[in-house]
């Protein structure tokens, strides 16, 4: 997951699609482990009742939520029934191997409020900017022994129901072969806690920088792998185009959903594992036109954008991509954005391929009149269908 105005470079060649399933690898439950500071304090562990998510909510919803955001969105104004999961972002390695936590990222009333309502809450690691201590971490056994000690503390102290891993990006063929030894120790601990603590990952939407991921051998330690898919074009890419499209226009390089799960199975990801992004932002772009050059890429949030609609930006649906975008009212700028038409057309498009769900960049970003918009159009979509498969 990426923060606002993340800036990467990201060059996905487009891929045939091939669909195969595979069959499930149960996960690797290790007794014990030798690491120090593994167990938990008598009193650290939060004692809560284990709430059950109403039969409705078949897909699973993972909602991300920065620390930082309190103050726009604090915990009572989340709309906990449309969520699975939320994914708490971000904390961060240095180069020593210690858990470096702000403190304003320590929130006791999200973790409460969340499991009150059945939903698990996760400890997002990493983040675009802030991993640059995870090579030299991973790198060290040693570092390796003291980042999951500490991390494995923290959850069990604050109550936090697992982990998940946001190293952007794995960048080498060391850090490939230091990725896979942080993952495997990192699961053997917290699948050896009672009960046994979750461990996801948010994945590159594609190739470029999938390469140096073993998804073949490690998805079978991780509960779910989240692919972001948005961020398809942005500052880095030399021309405009849309930042989250379900499919793959004009044989355009930079990819798409689509694209991004033929990948994801190509590398043996099982699609009960396999879960799929939805922005609540979109890019703007000065430019002629889709796919023409393009110059100055703006981030806009969900909410800012039906203002900009309100003040005369023309509304268009491209039916090849199936997502929206905007027009400024000189035609000098494009903006592609997501809204429910396109969440409907991704709910129906996952659930007929049979993947998991869905991970959400960021859950605070679609408020309008105080209420989340784009969220109950996700949960809708995914759960509410009618006798013909159809949301409602």
């Amino acid at each position: 997951m990426r923060l606002v105005l993340n800036i990467k470079k990201q060059k996905i060649s487009k891929i045939k699609k091939y669909f195969y399933l595979f069959t499930v690898l149960a996960l690797i439950s290790l007794a014990g482990s030798e690491l120090a500071g593994q167990k938990a304090r008598p009193n650290a562990r939060q004692e809560k009742a284990a709430a059950i998510k109403p039969d409705s909510m078949e897909k699973i919803i993972i909602g991300y939520y920065l620390g930082d955001k309190r103050s726009v969105v604090d915990y009572r104004q989340i709309e906990f029934s449309y969520l699975t999961h939320i994914a708490e972002a971000f904390t961060w390695p240095d180069d020593a191997g210690n858990l470096i936590v702000d403190p304003d990222f320590i929130y006791p009333e999200l973790l409460t409020a969340a499991h009150e309502k059945g939903v698990k809450v996760i400890m997002s690691i990493g983040g675009w900017g802030n991993c640059a201590g995870f090579p030299p971490m991973a790198a060290s056994s040693e570092k390796r022994s003291r980042f999951i000690s500490q991390v494995l503390n923290f959850c069990l102290r604050h109550g936090y129901d697992g982990v998940d891993l946001d190293w952007e990006f794995v960048s080498s063929k060391e850090e490939r072969k230091n990725f896979s030894a942080l993952v495997k120790e990192l699961n053997a601990v917290l699948k050896a806690q009672e009960p046994p603590l979750l461990l996801t990952m948010a994945a590159p939407a594609g190739p470029y920088w999938g390469r140096w991921i073993n998804y073949e051998e490690l998805h079978s330690y991780f509960d779910y792998i989240s692919f972001m898919t948005y961020d398809y074009h942005g500052p880095w890419t030399d021309h405009a185009g849309h930042n989250s499209p379900l499919y793959t226009c004009l044989n355009d390089p930079c990819g798409s959903v689509d694209d991004t799960l033929s990948y994801a199975l190509i590398r043996e990801i099982p699609l009960k594992k396999l879960l799929l992004g939805i922005p609540f932002y979109g890019r703007a772009f000065e430019t002629a036109g889709l796919y023409k050059p393009a110059s100055n890429s703006q981030y806009y949030n969900y909410s800012d954008i039906l203002k900009l609609m309100a003040s005369g930006w023309s509304y268009n649906w491209d039916e090849c991509a199936q997502v929206p975008y905007l027009i400024d009212p000189a035609k000098k700028t494009l903006l592609s954005f997501d809204n429910q038409k396109s969440i409907f057309e991704k709910a129906s498009y996952l659930l007929d391929k049979g993947a998991a769900g869905f991970i959400i960049w960021e859950v605070t970003a679609d408020r309008v009149n105080d209420r989340s918009e784009l969220l109950p159009a996700v949960y809708q979509a995914m759960n509410v269908r009618d006798d013909n498969g159809q949301g409602n």
